[in-house]
């Protein structure tokens, strides 16, 4: 059956999807694509589209986006109040929270500098900070979008994906839907401004020791975004952390394995 989706906009303009308003919902910071593309409403309704096919069936939840016009100033710091003014003004503390991929970095400092607002928190396909490959990526995404080079800008995600022929059919969707992507695609300024953001800006690993959160990461063995150690040394650092690492997969786990994805969040929700 298909769930009724509200969209709006937190603090007047970070915007918004919510399914269901059960007594406990869970606060999802969207990964990357809720900044590299506009933030319409139905991109937002489709990006919570895909959160159902892994949650807890039923499970009610509100997606947040980011900030269209982000000040020139940018900051993790910056992005990780936003979200404890949100929580502060629209729901219970502490609050279940999220993030995915470049969310879940976002998540962290969220966890870590407001602590009595996270009752649980969840790393998904992600980390406290990009690995030196991730940050490589990241390096070449900017240089891309600096120079309007946005068809190889998103050929950057057609390598994402451990099985071969979804690799390709990311390709064949960028060879004949292109255009009406780019077209889609947010302002150059405000995708560098995000990028920038998280290059060299991780919360240092001390700084999880304030996170009382119950945690949970879960992610691939070969993600080419936060790999390397990187979710391991995450919860080796939380203090009441448990971690789900799949073998073999990459940083498209969500998608490929999420029946598993599922399984791992009915199980720690």
């Amino acid at each position: 059956m298909k769930r009724d989706i509200e969209t709006g906009l937190f603090l007047g303009r970070i915007p918004f999807a919510r399914i269901g308003r059960g007594p406990e919902t869970l606060l999802i910071i969207n990964g990357g694509q809720g900044f590299v593309m506009k933030p319409l409403p139905s991109m937002l309704e489709k990006d919570a589209g895909r959160f159902i096919r892994i949650l807890p069936r039923d499970m009610s939840f509100v997606l947040i986006g980011y900030d269209p016009d982000p000040k020139a100033d940018l900051s993790l710091e910056g992005m990780a109040e936003d979200i404890a003014d949100i929580i502060d003004g629209n729901f219970k503390k502490p609050a279940w929270l999220m993030g995915v991929s470049y969310g879940g970095v976002v998540a962290t400092q969220v966890a870590a500098r407001y602590p009595d607002h996270v009752g649980k928190l969840i790393l998904l396909a992600s980390a406290y900070g990009f690995s030196a490959d991730g940050k490589k990526r990241l390096q070449r995404q900017i240089q891309f979008a600096k120079a309007g080079e946005f068809h190889a800008l998103l050929g950057e995600f057609t390598t994402v994906f451990r099985r071969p022929w979804l690799n390709l059919l990311l390709r064949f969707r960028l060879w004949f839907e292109g255009r009406r992507l780019i077209e889609r695609m947010a302002a150059t300024g405000s995708i560098v401004r995000y990028l920038e953001a998280v290059v060299d800006n991780d919360a240092a690993k001390e700084d999880l020791r304030n996170i009382s959160a119950r945690s949970l990461i879960i992610g691939g063995e070969r993600d080419q975004f936060f790999g390397s150690g990187m979710m391991e040394a995450t919860a080796s650092s939380i203090r009441e952390a448990k971690l789900m690492v799949l073998d073999k997969e990459t940083h498209m786990v969500p998608v490929e394995r999420a029946s598993d994805i599922r399984k791992y969040l009915q199980e720690f929700i």
